[in-house]
């Protein structure tokens, strides 16, 4: 299965808020974290939210309702 990025934050607390409540939800986070360190070298960094694409509009609609919408990468949500 297809997985989508839908959010992005550069605070571990953030994402730990999202992942909970997404899981408590029923939607799967793929866990994907991107050190500072890495920076350095010009990469990206900070924490990012990754679902199955077929729970991408449902994730970011829960993610709006809990006032979490800053961080759903795009417009197109």
């Amino acid at each position: 299965m297809a997985s989508l990025r839908i959010a992005h934050t550069y605070d571990v607390g953030s994402f730990a808020a999202m992942k909970a409540l997404l899981e408590s939800e029923g939607i799967q986070v793929l866990d994907i974290a991107i050190g500072g360190h890495l920076a350095i070298a010009g990469a990206d960094q900070g924490y990012y939210i990754e679902v199955i694409a077929d729970h991408k509009l449902r994730a970011c609609r829960i993610l709006r309702d809990y006032d979490l919408g800053k961080y759903i990468l795009g417009s197109d949500m």
